[in-house]
């Protein structure tokens, strides 16, 4: 039911005292209850999760409209590269809030001509939607209530489309339109269905059903809304601002390794590991990676960035003396890594040029290889899991038998631990080049051995550098 807008004005300016988008999360639920599996979330990711669900009802009710239809489809055309996602502030011409990528657009004619910085059709009909129906969407009218309070006196503050505006590109949200190539709005008869990203869960989500006719009742549950049900059904998501969801378009310079000794020499040939003593030099590198799969990179998502950790082991012996022998567990952090969707689908080999370990001592007698994936998350994820030690500690003498193991703990900002592995020297050594379980990668004419953690497959690239003893 629409209400007239100054009633919704009203409602608004008294908001402040009756609800506040900064309540304690357990507060709020007494006003609306939440699914059990969000209540585990962080409050901030919580909050996240709620403004995009409520939008995404908010845009679906809009979006019946066909002329809204296209200008959304015309707007992600202009602003995307890849043609499927537009941030919801350049859908409203809030350049403070753009993120850079789409603020380039607004000055260049690369594809075109620039995208012009106006009122649109659909601007409009979200702001119309907004003021007749915000009542609709407790949680936005809370937030909203909130942001107006803390503008100060309201006689010396802009309209209040212009407020809903500055709220609106506040948020930091992105409409996601996957396989959009696959629905020509100008004659779709078929039904619109609207989700979110839930961040705590990747593979499904519920939806929202709209359809384009009659007047009957909108919104009605979909109990599991996925990728492949995005592909047969017009499925648009709501997420959240990130510039790695634009940057994929754009070739990223290829890292340079540190320039091995002179004389090493690449190993293209399997070697017993006790051939190659605590003296010699060692440099690991890993030259390409492919992601084979697409169970990490999350609900309709476009990019996926894996970060890796190596665990390793450092022993610490005092030679003074018979005591102060021992080892510690010790971390190593590389580089991001950004696969997007096609990477994935076609298993494309990506220059990394990782130096894994620039002297695999005998004493390491195994590592561990952590993978985390990086998200749009509050708080840390840990892993931890145990590396073999060559060490004889009464003698003081590498080893090229594991002697003992120590615990290595990795800890990953705003990321997901999805698996690590166990990276034996003997192994390691023994399979350098031939195929085993994934098969090989030839480079400059060596057929490298193919490894893997979890869905990530890599190959080793070893330089030897041999020491006289």
């Amino acid at each position: 039911m629409k209400r007239n807008r100054s009633h919704f004005s009203r409602i608004l300016f008294l908001g402040p005292l009756l609800f506040s988008a900064c309540l304690p999360k357990e507060e709020l639920q007494l006003i609306q209850a939440d699914p059990l599996w969000t209540q585990t979330l962080a409050l901030d990711d919580w909050q996240q999760v709620e403004t995009a669900k409520e939008f995404s009802q908010l845009l679906g009710e809009v979006m019946r409209d066909k002329e809204s239809r296209i200008a959304l489809s015309q707007l992600i055309q202009q602003y995307d590269d890849f043609g499927d996602a537009v941030s919801l502030s350049a859908l409203l011409g809030d350049q403070a809030s753009m993120p850079p990528s789409e603020l380039a657009r607004l000055t260049t004619k690369k594809n075109g001509p620039a995208p012009k910085n106006e009122s649109s059709q659909l601007r409009e009909a979200i702001l119309d939607h907004s003021l007749a129906d915000l009542s609709q969407y407790p949680f936005l009218e809370r937030s909203f209530a909130t942001f107006q309070s803390k503008k100060g006196d309201p006689k010396h503050r802009v309209s209040l489309r212009e407020e809903l505006v500055e709220f609106y590109a506040s948020q930091g949200l992105v409409i996601h339109f996957p396989y959009e190539e696959q629905f020509n709005w100008n004659s779709y008869q078929g039904s619109i269905t609207t989700t979110y990203d839930p961040i705590i869960r990747e593979d499904w989500n519920e939806g929202f059903l709209f359809t384009l006719t009659g007047d009957g009742p909108q919104g009605k549950l979909v109990p599991v809304v996925d990728d492949a049900y995005s592909v047969d059904h017009a499925t648009l998501v709501v997420t959240y601002l990130d510039e790695d969801f634009y940057e994929m378009t754009t070739t990223p310079p290829v890292p340079e390794l540190p320039t091995p000794a002179a004389d090493a020499v690449i190993l293209n040939y399997n070697v017993n590991h006790t051939s190659i003593s605590q003296a010699d030099i060692l440099f690991s590198t890993i030259p390409e990676v492919k992601l084979t799969g697409k169970d990490y990179i999350g609900l309709f998502g476009r990019i996926i960035k894996v970060r890796l950790y190596r665990g390793s082991s450092k022993v610490k012996v005092n030679f003074d003396g018979p005591g102060g022998a021992g080892v510690d567990g010790d971390t190593f952090r590389y580089d991001l890594i950004k696969f997007s969707k096609d990477d994935i689908k076609f298993e494309r080999w990506k220059t990394v040029n990782i130096q894994f370990d620039p002297d695999w001592d005998m004493t390491e007698n195994s590592q561990q290889f952590f993978l985390f994936t990086e998200h749009n998350l509050t708080g840390k994820a840990k892993a931890n899991a145990g590396v073999k030690v060559g060490y004889d500690f009464l003698t003081k003498e590498p080893t090229a038998e594991a002697t003992g193991s120590v615990n290595v703990e990795v800890e990953s900002e705003s990321s997901r631990f999805r698996v690590n592995t166990e990276l034996s020297r003997r192994s390691v050594l023994a399979y350098v080049v031939g195929a085993t379980d994934h098969g090989v990668r030839t480079r400059n004419g060596i057929d490298y051995n193919v490894k893997n953690v979890g869905l990530l497959h890599f190959y080793f690239e070893h330089r030897f550098t041999d020491i006289p003893s």
